[in-house]
């Protein structure tokens, strides 16, 4: 494994002349795994929709910083309890698909997004067909035209974002059979807000702790015991 990164991180530095910083890599085994990823210049991606990145294995680490306009992370991390992710974006024209949990447990799973530009554009999944607990997400945006789509299907999921900038669109649902909570913070004008969040079973409490400072915005909060 060692042996692939170092493969994959020369690739990355001779197409830097090329103006396009490219990154591909399957990963997956047992045991702690640490990725680190830096890229700076434009038009860099880490995967595509139509090649992701790949991981699976508990304890897994993953840094990713991007710094530039236009671009673009997607990975699938098919199983990763104990692991956390971070995702760092500078510049505009951002977009990032991240998807864990579609083929086996991402329990005691946290993902930490931070985006700093225009027109960002975020779609996080995590649970899906993969009986998970224990997630964790803090997103920290600054911009406008931010586009934010998460669904979350973890058994206890939490959600801290810090929002600033104007005509935001957030799209954002959770189910699950344990305690799930949102605390929300959002700062901007013509901002445009849908939460639902899904329950069938009994005892589970549902909290969403919103505070906006917002003009010309709409607000939608979803609570109900089947699909909101």
């Amino acid at each position: 494994m060692k042996n692939l990164i170092k493969i994959m991180l020369i690739c990355f530095v001779a197409s830097v002349t090329a103006g396009n910083n490219d990154i591909y890599l399957t990963q997956s085994g047992g045991g702690a795994f640490t990725l680190t990823i830096d890229q700076i210049g434009a038009t860099n991606k880490v995967g595509t929709s139509a090649a992701p990145v790949t991981m699976a294995g508990a304890s897994i680490t993953g840094d990713f910083k991007q710094q530039g306009n236009t671009n673009t992370l997607a990975a699938t991390i098919a199983q990763g309890n104990s692991s956390s992710w971070t995702m760092y974006q500078i510049g505009d024209s951002n977009t990032s698909t991240l998807t864990a949990g579609g083929g086996g447990s991402v329990a005691s799973s946290d993902f930490d997004y931070s985006a700093t530009g225009n027109s960002n554009v975020l779609t996080w999944l995590q649970g899906s067909s993969a009986a998970s607990t224990g997630g964790n997400q803090d997103f920290v945006i600054q911009g406008n035209t931010n586009n934010i789509n998460s669904r979350c299907e973890v058994i206890g999921c939490i959600n801290n974002w810090d929002i600033d900038g104007n005509t935001n669109d957030i799209d954002v649902t959770q189910i699950g059979t344990a305690d799930k909570s949102i605390t929300f913070d959002l700062t901007g004008d013509s901002n445009n807000i849908d939460i639902d969040q899904t329950t069938a079973a009994s005892g589970v409490t549902d909290t969403i702790v919103l505070t906006a400072v917002s003009t010309s915005g709409t607000i939608n909060l979803d609570q109900c015991t089947s699909g909101c």
